[in-house]
């Protein structure tokens, strides 16, 4: 029947994301019980950060293939208590996200450690991936802005430890995947349609007049609003407004607020 096809469909993506993407993609020699004495430091200072932050952050083990941390803000936003998702590992995407989002999980992590797989050993520090999807939060589906970094890797070279953050993201769409060097102006979008890494380079940095009308305007600030608090005229807020917008190709205050966030330029 279809129902038993749907559930079919779901326990192979699930089985994927637990098994695939874990074992085959990113596969982790074993690693000494004595190393992770060694890491103790690496995992307090999340907590650290966690504490300080409103952030939703969760740590990967790609050897045990779970999650040694999970901050206990993560319930606000979607609805799933921290141990629920420590219980859950990876698999917490095959449960809470939409089934075409899972398919893009699974692509985009794929070709993102076959990525990843391409850079020389000793220059794979700094790099990043952030992409958006879907969770579902009781009756309400929220658009997520989920990036990953590694933190420990291998003798290999390859991710043993990876912190991963969960924010609101303003995106219309899931997708937007985006490789990045911490540093670098050229950055590498997946192409979900030809499935290949597209060069990009980054435009220049905002200007502080730009910088100030998107972070006030992330606050629910109007553009008057703005010239009254900061005391500029309006004709020159409307004046970069338009110049940031042909900067950055969008044609919204959402779109340039989603696309410095996702290129790290707020």
């Amino acid at each position: 029947s279809r129902k038993k096809t749907l559930l079919y469909s779901r326990k192979t993506t699930l089985e994927i994301l637990k098994d695939d993407l874990l074992e085959k993609t990113n596969e982790v020699e074993e690693i000494p019980e004595s190393y992770y004495d060694k890491i103790s430091p690496v995992i307090d200072a999340v907590k650290a950060f966690a504490r300080s932050s409103n952030q939703c952050l969760y740590v990967i083990d790609y050897a045990r293939k779970g999650f040694l941390y999970v901050s206990p803000n993560l319930q606000q936003m979607c609805g799933m208590c921290a141990e629920e998702m420590m219980e859950l590992g990876y698999g917490f995407q095959a449960k809470y996200a939409p089934y075409e989002d899972q398919k893009m999980l699974v692509e985009l992590n794929k070709s993102g450690f076959d990525f990843f797989e391409n850079i020389p050993v000793n220059q794979r520090d700094g790099y990043s991936i952030s992409y958006d999807f879907r969770l579902q939060n009781g009756e309400r589906e929220q658009m997520i802005h989920h990036t990953l970094t590694h933190l420990v890797t291998t003798k290999k070279g390859r991710v043993w430890i990876a912190l991963c953050t969960m924010s609101p993201s303003s995106a219309q769409k899931p997708g937007n995947i985006i490789m990045r060097k911490e540093g670098s102006r050229t950055v590498h979008e997946y192409d979900l349609a030809s499935r290949e890494w597209i060069e990009r380079k980054l435009p220049k940095p905002l200007n502080p007049i730009e910088h100030l009308i998107l972070t006030m305007s992330m606050q629910g600030y109007t553009m008057e609003e703005i010239s009254t608090v900061k005391q500029i005229s309006i004709n020159t807020l409307k004046s970069s407004k338009r110049i940031l917008f042909d900067k950055l190709n969008v044609k919204s205050i959402a779109e340039a607020i989603t696309f410095c966030i996702n290129y790290k330029l707020l």
